[in-house]
């Protein structure tokens, strides 16, 4: 009876081990999930406080070194841009050319809808990169953006992307169509509810659009690089591409 009694006991501990054991794997998964989610902008050139790896970033600083600030703020955001939440920065004000009318027959909107404006207000060579409506710590809220000192240029001075690819330009007509209606069918465009395999954030070509519509996120996520050119998915195979036309 004795060691009966031992043996429900030892019984028992190793249950409560094992169950310790899973509760610490569970925690220490979701602290890497987290680690992971955290690494996947600190180490891309969209990371432009004064810590990020680029050449192209804010100037060695205290409150220069957040990484969000330069998109995104908790208070006191531009409540006039819809493209993109609690956005940090000015809504451009340049004026875009679009792509004009596909062979297919689509046209895009007159101008860049707000998602694919979050892109341009830095890619469009026009709007200033460092310019942020609400500076980071306690350096005050400028509704039109104030100019944090960036590269070489002082604080209060616009900087712009230099020129090169990532310097889009205000002149669409020579990119892919943004801010154009997804019609299936249209340039052997699939069906919406196509499943995507190994895409960053979709599973499906719906979760690519915008209000219906395709626009810079549909290809790109400017939270990770993963796939390079921060792309949702490698092009290897022209798979970027074949996930929307079935050519």
């Amino acid at each position: 009876m004795k060691n009966l009694t031992i043996f429900k006991t030892k019984k028992r501990e190793v249950s409560k081990m094992k169950g310790k054991i899973l509760v610490v794997m569970v925690v220490a998964i979701a602290l890497l999930g987290a680690g992971v989610a955290l690494a996947g902008i600190s180490a891309t050139k969209h990371n432009l406080s004064a810590s990020g790896p680029g050449t192209v970033k804010a100037n060695a600083g205290q409150q220069n070194d957040e990484i969000c600030v330069y998109c995104h703020t908790p208070h006191f955001a531009n409540t006039g841009f819809t493209g993109a939440p609690l956005w940090n920065k000015a809504t451009p004000s340049a004026t875009y050319t679009m792509y004009g009318t596909t062979i297919a027959g689509s046209t895009p909107d007159a101008t860049p809808n707000g998602i694919t404006k979050a892109c341009l207000s830095c890619h469009d060579g026009v709007s200033a990169l460092n310019s942020i409506v609400n500076q980071a710590g306690s350096g005050g809220v400028t509704a039109g953006g104030y100019n944090v000192a960036f590269g070489a240029t002082a604080a209060g001075t616009a900087f712009t992307m230099p020129a090169g690819a990532t310097n889009i330009g205000t002149n669409l007509a020579d990119d892919h169509p943004v801010s154009i209606t997804y019609t299936a069918g249209n340039a052997s465009l699939k069906a919406t509810s196509t499943t995507l395999t190994g895409w960053t954030g979709a599973t499906t070509i719906a979760n690519l659009l915008r209000n219906g519509k395709v626009e810079c996120s549909s290809c790109h996520d400017p939270h990770t690089s993963t796939n390079g050119l921060f792309l949702r998915v490698s092009n290897s195979g022209s798979a970027l591409c074949l996930g929307c036309h079935g050519k």
